[in-house]
């Protein structure tokens, strides 16, 4: 029996699966007889779990192996993968031989903004579904790679070391063999392009319109010649006068109220109305008609260019001496509407102003597109090719089954102890390790104090996910009071929708970049940083998770937790190893927390268009904007998980079991049931006396942790499929 001590403050906590040592290694290290006797009592009932007694040589198994436990999981993963990668390819093919190509860039829609923000949403929702599928095989596999054989925990356990059982382990990366390390590195950079670029292989841009605004009476269309106070030399607003005039007589023109004319044209983008009448009596005669100005595509980072930093896309709307945001001013149009009394001021040296009774706007032909990046579209392509071969390789050629849970390790040790664990003793302690740590050896009392779910972490794991949640947070605070403080008081922002782009919240800048790749990328960092704690946190859960686990044997005989295909009394295991009331909700949190970081931080692509629908691509704006609200939201919800977290580390175990974490040199000294530490000849580890256990289906039956009958002064706690005792203080226990 054992306590946690200090072992577990150097356990890294993360999933891991089931194995067991070849019969060339059995040869090596047991009697001839003892090693037949393992091949006969056992090859049986390791047929699933135990895939090393195969031939080393061996490529290919039979067809049913291939089928079972947790090969057929990388099998599902593969298959999976496999799918992506043809959608993923298909989808390029076709879009190459059916939509044309700008440079890097195609377009697979044209038209109706509204169709093309549907389908984006569409597009970018079967996105995240491909993507959610293959970086959750992709982890999977990765579990795998990270997760140690059996021979990989005997040869550490008889240097004095210990590997993770349960949990995702970067630590394990040093003991596994090298290739799997390396295709554990492979797959874990193939989902970088995922995180960063998926979501912006397919983006839209919007069409945008500059128009020209004019002041006389409503009966336009009824006029048979009107009058513009503008010279015929200027082509420009005489072309747009003219389309307002042949829309007027077609009826084709919208009617507004003060109050619509305002909410639809104090728009940063305006992509739905182009050139404008107001409507007002304060005109020379009832056929004059008179130019008030021209509001263009709001471009900041031209106006950046030409020491306009306060450029409004908007600012007709505003007195000519405003100085400041023309959006502050706005409540004071919406209260001069309510006392009809709306006054739009001249832009002419002449001064005065207009008051508006209603307003003509001209329907605008829209060009919004649904474009996808080709360069990106390769990237994902081929990173998904990596990690489909890499997964068909581990259904073809991992030939030891690894041990991905306590179950799976339980299972193996109660199979075949390990000497080395028997009781703690090493043959030769070392100076550093595991059992200079924590001495095992020595029989203590057990105390029966249930402790909080948080002692399965331990306290530098802790201390490492406090410090990224903390600082990742703290950079998004310090961020959006940065960009709160550019904007002016009094501004709308607060009352945007989720990912609007605004004047205020435009991100400009003389060494901000401007072209596609680099926007795509800033705009999915924050993607990348939630995808890191994310993982950290699925960690922390996990372990505690399985500390849980754990702790119930002491309480409840059960059959064990495999990931390989159950017998008897065995069950199978979760998905990644979380139990699903919490992998559910936990993968819903991410979900809608992934979406609001998208509306946070976002990429925003502009057409520009003159007054009379003509291209003016010196005009065109690509740049980032945020979202206040957006960023608020985000950093609420993860502070939630995050205290969640922390609330359920103090929830307590159902019983007062040692709390080992991962630890595979505690959960084996915890599996030795026919053990007697009163015996002579216990401070020596007898390699030929591996099989301490007569019941060789014991793996398979219902198991219990406590203290097994023994005669003398010292206890011992083990699992067992036999009858098990409470332990008690008034008893030492080894």
């Amino acid at each position: 029996m054992s306590n946690r001590g200090s072992l577990d403050r150097d356990t890294e906590l993360l999933p891991v699966p089931c194995h067991h040592q070849s019969a060339d290694f059995l040869i090596q290290s047991t009697s001839e007889r003892e090693s037949k006797r393992y091949s006969e009592r056992d090859t049986e009932c390791l047929s699933v779990h135990n895939e090393e007694s195969k031939p080393k040589n061996s490529w290919l198994f039979q067809s049913g192996d291939r089928f079972q436990g947790w090969r057929f999981t990388i099998f599902l993963a593969f298959i999976a993968s496999l799918v992506v990668f043809f959608f993923n390819l298909g989808f390029m093919l076709y879009t190459i031989s059916h939509h044309r190509q700008d440079d890097t860039k195609g377009v697979l829609y044209q038209g109706e903004c509204d169709k093309v923000q549907h389908l984006d949403i569409g597009f970018h929702l079967l996105i995240n579904m491909l993507s959610t599928t293959l970086l959750s095989a992709s982890n999977f596999g990765m579990q795998c790679l990270a997760a140690p054989t059996r021979r990989n925990i005997d040869r550490a356990h008889q240097k004095g070391k210990w590997l993770d059982i349960g949990v995702p382990s970067i630590r394990n990366l040093f003991r596994v063999s090298k290739g799997r390390s390396l295709l554990w590195i492979c797959l874990a950079s193939s989902s970088l392009p995922f995180h960063l670029m998926y979501n912006s292989t397919i983006f839209s841009t919007t069409s945008v319109t500059a128009y020209h605004i004019f002041l006389g009476h409503g009966d336009l269309g009824k006029i048979s010649s009107p009058d513009l106070e503008v010279p015929l030399q200027d082509t420009d607003k005489w072309s747009s006068f003219n389309g307002l005039l042949s829309s007027a007589k077609t009826g084709s023109l919208q009617h507004l109220d003060p109050r619509e004319c305002v909410e639809n044209y104090a728009q940063t983008f305006q992509t739905t109305y182009g050139n404008l009448l107001l409507v007002t009596e304060q005109v020379s005669t009832n056929t004059s008609y008179a130019y008030l100005t021209m509001q263009g595509v709001f471009n900041p980072q031209r106006y950046l260019e030409v020491g306009r930093p306060r450029a409004d896309p908007y600012e007709w709307l505003c007195p000519n001496d405003l100085g400041y945001d023309c959006e502050v001013y706005l409540p004071s149009i919406q209260s001069q509407i309510k006392k009809d009394n709306w006054t739009v001021a001249s832009h002419s040296s002449s001064g005065g102003g207009w008051k508006v009774d209603y307003c003509l706007a001209e329907k605008v032909r829209q060009f919004c597109k649904l474009q996808y990046s080709f360069p990106l579209t390769m990237v994902i392509i081929t990173f998904n090719l990596v990690k489909s071969a890499i997964l068909c390789y581990m259904w073809f050629g991992m030939r030891e089954a690894p041990i991905l849970t306590i179950g799976d390790a339980i299972a193996s040790f109660l199979r075949r102890p390990d000497p080395h664990t028997k009781g703690g003793m090493s043959p030769s302690p070392p100076r550093s390790g595991i059992h200079a740590l924590y001495p095992l050896h020595k029989p203590r009392r057990y105390f029966g104090k249930r402790k909080r779910w948080g002692s399965a972490v331990s306290t530098r794991r802790w201390v490492f996910s406090i410090s990224f949640w903390f600082i990742a947070i703290l950079a998004c605070i310090i961020l959006l009071v940065y960009g709160i403080s550019q904007i002016k008081a009094g501004s709308p922002v607060w009352r945007a929708t989720l990912g609007e782009a605004n004047a205020s919240t435009l991100i400009k800048g003389g060494n901000w970049p401007s072209t596609l790749i680099p926007l795509v990328i800033i705009a999915n960092i924050p993607q990348l940083i939630f995808s890191f704690l994310y993982f950290a946190f699925n960690s922390l859960l996990t372990a505690m998770n399985i500390a849980a686990e754990w702790s119930r044997f002491a309480v409840n005989r059960k059959g064990l937790r495999v990931s390989g295909s159950p017998s008897l009394s065995q069950r199978s295991d979760y998905f990644l190893s979380l139990p699903y009331r919490y992998a559910i909700p936990l993968m819903g949190v991410s979900s809608l927390v992934h979406w609001l970081i998208s509306r946070s931080l976002f990429m925003v692509g502009i057409d520009a268009y003159g007054p009379s629908m003509e291209r003016q691509p010196d005009n065109d704006v690509l740049t980032c904007g945020y979202s206040p609200v957006a960023i608020v939201s985000s950093i609420a919800v993860g502070s939630v998980m995050f205290f969640c977290l922390v609330g359920l580390s103090f929830r307590l175990f159902e019983s007062g079991m040692p709390v080992v974490g991962s630890c595979s040199f505690t959960i084996s000294a915890a599996c030795h049931p026919a053990f007697d530490p009163n015996s002579q000849g216990n401070g020596e580890v007898d390699i030929g006396m591996e099989w301490e256990n007569d019941d060789e289906d014991m793996a398979l039956l219902p198991v219990q942790w406590g203290s097994v009958p023994v005669v003398g002064p010292v206890g011992h706690c083990s699992f067992t499929s036999g009858d098990v005792e409470e332990p008690h203080g008034q008893q030492k226990y080894l």
